[in-house]
């Protein structure tokens, strides 16, 4: 008798088993769809993120700089949604974003850019992605939607560590500074100011000590500064250690287009030490505060009685703590986040 039972026990077990089989690889197939979907949208994902954060640092400014894979300047041809023409802050960044989000891989027709006073939101939608396995389902296509938003928090009004040691005249209230634009040439003056004598050094920041100078000048002033304060203003020549610390700094600036003279600017590369945050200051006030921040990139003809520079409206790296709306709009900008 119990062999007339052991065929169908055997049976059931084959059947259990192919059973098993096809459950396990529809799991599997189920599993590289969603994996393969997951990322695609976060390809999306990042790509509006890394768009939206492009375009906000271009809402202080205004200025269509070069698209560095094309060497052109950004146009509204990339054809995005809510992309415009001109030159206003919030067109030049619909045109930075649209151009940086189809130079990532997104289709223009599928990407939507808004921006306002302050912010960029850059939407993708992309319908056509193919399914593998659930095709077999009856389903061909899914959609991956992206939305990232990003804002520009302006101009800053305090910036902490590395502060170059030279002080732009600027009368209080400082407007003077307003309409220079990046790349426009800047002049500190003979003995780095427009006011004073060409006998009398005036470095800011910073003691009479001539190491502290030197190490200034080379490596930045250490210490947090801000709209209003008070800021020391020194005199004296130190010829030798001024000498050899603004050699040093120069020295060791990557070789790179001088963005003075025609190379970009917004291909200065993270870190560069000829990139510098240096303060706009009265000269004829006393106490000295200071009026705002400017960002200037040191030329190699820079020398002792002479620096030479031009603005550059990007960030030197770690060097913009926080920002105010009412801040001067000098050249830096600080940094924009995401705000969702």
């Amino acid at each position: 008798m119990n062999r007339i039972f052991d065929k169908p026990r055997g049976q059931i077990a084959t059947m259990y088993a192919l059973a098993l089989s096809f459950a396990l690889v529809g799991a599997l197939a189920l599993g590289t769809d969603v994996a393969v979907m997951y990322v695609n949208w976060q390809h999306s994902q990042k790509t509006v993120d890394a768009a939206a954060l492009a375009g906000a640092n271009y809402l202080n400014g205004g200025i269509t700089y070069s698209d560095p894979k094309t060497g052109t300047a950004y146009t509204t041809s990339t054809g995005c949604s809510g992309e415009t023409s001109g030159s206003t802050p919030e067109a030049v960044a619909t045109q930075v974003a649209c151009t940086y989000a189809v130079n990532n891989g997104l289709t223009a027709t599928n990407v939507t850019i808004t921006p306002s006073a302050t912010t960029v939101q850059v939407a993708a939608t992309e319908s056509t992605f193919p399914y593998f396995f659930a095709k077999a389902l009856g389903l061909s296509t899914y959609t991956v939607s992206s939305t990232a938003t990003a804002t520009s928090p302006g101009a800053p009004n305090s910036v902490t560590s590395g502060l170059f040691p030279a002080g732009i005249q600027c009368t209080s209230p400082c407007t003077g500074l307003a309409n220079l634009v990046p790349g426009q040439s800047i002049s500190f003056g003979v003995k780095h100011t427009l006011l004073l004598s060409p006998s009398n050094y005036q470095w800011v920041g910073v003691g009479k000590s001539a190491p502290a100078l030197s190490d200034g000048i080379q490596n930045g002033v250490n210490g947090t500064f801000s709209i209003g304060d008070t800021i020391t203003v020194s005199s004296g020549a130190k010829t030798g250690p001024v000498d050899a610390a603004i050699s040093a700094r120069l020295a060791s600036c990557p070789s790179i287009a001088d963005p003075c003279t025609g190379g970009n600017p917004s291909d200065i590369p993270a870190g560069d030490p000829c990139l510098v945050v240096v303060p706009a200051v009265d000269f004829t006030q006393s106490p000295t505060t200071i009026e705002g921040f400017a960002e200037v990139y040191l030329e190699n003809t820079t020398t002792r009685t002479q620096l030479n520079g031009c603005f550059i409206q990007a960030v030197a790296g770690n060097t913009i703590s926080s920002s105010s709306g009412g801040a001067p709009n000098l050249g830096p900008t600080a940094p924009p986040v995401l705000s969702n």
